[in-house]
């Protein structure tokens, strides 16, 4: 066999094994995007190809390292990445460059690419990004203290504050809109008193978000702030949502034709067992309740 397919040969698997290595094993284990996973390879192989044809046909080099500059900074502009993904695109890139040049030196090249792969790995870290998070944040409650800020921030996200900026007050709506760095996992998210959490099971599967949101709020009686949808069952037809939510003066509206729900003979006082039972099964809610509004995850005057 020629020595020239064999070279071939041994880079396309040096380059296959790394681009593998930092695209799955490092990138979509952590992210799960499966899309920039095929970003990523796509990327490497092109460039390699690429490489290996110029480094073979004896083109000017600047030429290719031009266009695939053009070629990067289209694609990197043509959606919506975070600078963590551009990262992985950089490494990507680098690679499919490194050993596309056909170099002699084996081992130099296989170096570059265990000290990308180490260096990746170390700093996209879980334990490095639990040291600082950045979110940005827009409060219903305009603070006009710095540290009753901060306090709210650190209540709400559960972490430590490290940095803060405003970057939007509306004393219409009574919003805030802040850039927060912080430390997650240093102490427990406080619930303010007039919020909610549980974990709800809904006899219905969603697909559309607006439907979900407003489905809680109705079953619920109050406004979600927040959602996430924990598991979805197709063949029981039942979702699990964890729902941060604001009650409303009003009670939750839940109606009989709702599957599992057992509408009680004489109101919130009567018996519960007096009441016509519907077949099926209704809303299950779990977790942490407001005191004297819910209780051991049921609506009062309703049985599950």
């Amino acid at each position: 066999m020629n020595a020239a397919y064999i070279d071939f040969a041994v880079d396309i698997a040096v380059n296959t094994t790394a681009i593998f290595l930092l695209a799955y094993a490092l990138y979509f284990r952590r992210h799960r995007r499966a899309d920039l996973l095929l970003g990523y390879v796509a990327l490497n192989m092109g460039i390699f190809v690429a490489m290996s044809l110029l480094t073979t046909v004896r083109l000017d080099i600047a030429l290719g390292f031009g266009l695939f500059a053009i070629l990067s900074i289209i694609r990197l502009r043509s959606s919506a990445v975070t600078q963590q993904e551009v990262a992985y695109y950089f490494v990507a890139l680098v690679m499919g460059l490194v050993n596309g040049l056909a170099i002699d030196d084996r081992w130099l090249v296989i170096g570059i690419n265990v000290l990308l792969l180490t260096t990746m790995f170390a700093v996209d870290s879980s334990r490095l990004r639990e040291r600082a998070r950045r979110l940005d944040v827009t409060l219903d409650k305009v603070h006009g203290d710095d540290a009753a800020l901060i306090a709210d921030l650190e209540n709400r996200l559960g972490g430590k504050v490290m940095y803060h900026q405003v970057n939007d007050i509306d004393y219409v709506r009574e919003t805030m809109v802040v850039d927060v760095r912080y430390r997650a996992g240093t102490h427990a998210a406080e619930l303010r008193q007039d919020e909610r959490r549980m974990e709800i099971t809904l006899d219905v599967v969603h697909t559309d978000d607006a439907a979900l949101i407003a489905d809680l709020e109705r079953r619920l009686g109050g406004q979600v702030l927040r959602h996430q949808v924990k598991d979805i069952d197709y063949v029981r037809d039942i979702m699990v949502v964890d729902v941060l939510f604001r009650p409303r003066s009003r009670r939750p509206e839940f109606r009989p034709e709702f599957r599992g729900e057992q509408p009680v003979a004489g109101g919130q006082g009567g018996n519960p067992q007096s009441g016509p039972q519907q077949a099926g099964r209704g809303p299950v809610m779990h977790g942490p309740v407001g005191s004297g509004q819910l209780r051991n995850g049921q609506i009062p005057g309703v049985r599950s």
